[in-house]
């Protein structure tokens, strides 16, 4: 494509240092990527400044709005590289009704952005683009996944310095034991299925029982969030069964 004059160069340029970074970036309205999601999701609870996301510290952060904010590796089929994606919880709530719907290990996946640069109601469809042939599988798994809980914490090889290799996964730590699982169910049966997906992929875990000790203060904050948010609500999600 021919570019033509300072303005076209100037957009042409940005936008090439978007692309190969580590990250996703969907920076206009109708931008779009088709890919994979790939691994487990990593959540954070994050705080926005005025001017960035930063981790949610109480003592740094009284007062401020918390939200929920995940990272998930999602493999470019353009670019044929493994990228990060994060997504804030009402995106994340639609991944995992495809994710429900479809399963993400046979479908590549279009997102759009719906909303222009700094626009406060920027939404992101996810709509399901084509099934994985064989060939597309094998050029995934040979990406390998980018350690997210690294990404997040600043702590990759390198001093986080956002180059694409992928990271070895971190090592997991002793799981809670059966009793604390078995109290932390019972609390999550009382939620709707949407906030007990939400919650599971906060951790990055699929069953309760494969939280991390080392999560746990955090699981009990966020669980108890969650009750309080929920206390009133009725439940409006879907029986799978009906």
């Amino acid at each position: 494509m021919a570019v033509h004059g300072w303005d076209e160069a100037t957009q042409q340029s940005e936008k090439r240092a978007q692309e190969g970074g580590l990250f996703v970036r969907l920076t206009e309205d109708g931008d779009k990527i088709v890919g994979k999601f790939c691994g487990e999701p990593y959540g954070r609870e994050m705080v926005w400044t005025g001017e960035r996301y930063e981790e949610y510290a109480p003592d740094l952060h009284a007062g401020k709005k918390v939200s929920d904010r995940f990272m998930v590796n999602f493999y470019d089929v353009e670019e044929k590289t493994m990228k990060v994606w994060e997504l804030n919880m009402a995106t994340f709530r639609t991944v995992l009704k495809l994710r429900a719907k479809y399963g993400l290990d046979a479908w590549t996946f279009e997102i759009e952005r719906h909303g222009g640069p700094g626009d406060p109601s920027t939404k992101y469809s996810v709509l399901p683009e084509a099934k994985i042939d064989e060939g597309l599988r094998k050029e995934i798994e040979g990406a390998g996944l980018h350690d997210l809980e690294a990404i997040a914490n600043g702590t990759m090889p390198g001093g986080g310095s956002g180059d694409d290799s992928p990271r070895p996964k971190a090592a997991g730590n002793k799981t809670v034991d059966p009793r604390t699982a078995s109290d932390l169910v019972a609390r999550l049966k009382a939620l709707p299925r949407a906030a007990v997906d939400a919650f599971l992929g906060r951790f990055g875990v699929e069953r309760v029982r494969d939280l991390k000790e080392s999560d746990l203060p955090a699981a009990e904050k966020q669980l108890a969030r969650m009750e309080e948010e929920y206390k009133n609500a009725p439940d409006r999600s879907l029986d799978p069964f009906a």
